[in-house]
């Protein structure tokens, strides 16, 4: 089981989990809305061959919530104080979805902290549908549930086609107890302000990459297009692509082939 952390920066307390594993270290850096423990499946696939690190993005998980923060220099800068505070130079950086963009930002920062990039299901021009959903879901959910009945039900709607275990995940991980009802521990607030935040030239960040990357799509993905995931082979000067019969979570649909192929490319590239 991980063992979890805090690390507080500039006033704000930053929540990760850290798997142990005997081969090279990896950063895992979640999606918007999601948390840590998002990874949970990865992990147990990845079964020790790596060391891991999750962390809860602030306004998400067990973060603090500030009321302003959430460029992704922000996210860039609690990245840093995280590395820093497990004494990692220069892990394998993995990020999916928002968690990409923050993983790109932060190898085009930072090139000597990072041996290589994963990017999982991250686009600079997200599919409408899925870039809508998305809005859809965080702007508009409920904020509290009754109970975990009510909450599962929502999730299931919402969201279908998973596990049982998957849901069981996010029951756990996605919601806090508030008196007798469940609600979200990511704020509604900083997802609002993650969306409005400002997110420069993401091409021209692609471009500048140094690093050895992996570029990982779900075949079914509603956010990253089978046209996007080809300019971004093309763009990226070190790039390799991997597609996986999965939707834009691939974590969640297929975690022991994403975690085999993460961990052979951790090891080409330590």
């Amino acid at each position: 089981m991980p063992a979890s952390a805090t690390v507080v920066r500039d006033g704000v307390s930053l929540a990760y989990w850290r798997w142990p594993g005997e081969g090279p270290a990896a950063l895992l850096l979640h999606g918007i809305a999601n948390y840590a423990r998002y990874w949970d499946f990865f992990a147990d696939a990845v079964a020790g061959r790596l060391e891991l690190v999750a962390t809860d993005a602030r306004g998400h998980g067990d973060s603090a919530r500030p009321d302003d923060g959430y460029a992704p220099a922000d996210f860039v800068a609690d990245a840093t104080a995280v590395l820093d505070a497990v004494g990692w130079q220069r892990p394998l950086v993995v990020g999916h979805s928002m968690g990409g963009g923050h993983a790109i930002a932060f190898a085009a920062q930072h090139a000597a902290r990072v041996a290589g990039l994963v990017i999982v299901d991250n686009s600079p021009e997200p599919m409408a549908s899925g870039s809508e959903r998305a809005r859809r879901l965080t702007s508009a959910r409920p904020e509290r549930f009754a109970d975990a009945s009510e909450a599962e039900a929502y999730l299931r709607r919402t969201s279908p086609g998973y596990a049982d275990a998957v849901y069981a995940n996010r029951l756990r991980f996605a919601f806090r107890a508030d008196g007798d009802a469940l609600a979200w521990r990511s704020s509604h607030d900083a997802l609002a302000r993650i969306f409005a935040a400002p997110r420069g030239d993401r091409w021209a960040a692609l471009a500048s990459l140094r690093c050895p990357t992996l570029v990982v799509r779900g075949t079914r993905s509603n956010v990253l297009s089978a046209e996007t995931y080809a300019r971004l082979l093309a763009t990226i000067p070190h790039a390799r692509g991997l597609e996986l019969e999965a939707g834009h979570n691939v974590a969640l649909d297929r975690p022991r082939e994403l975690a085999e192929a993460v961990v052979a490319f951790a090891r080409e590239v330590a």
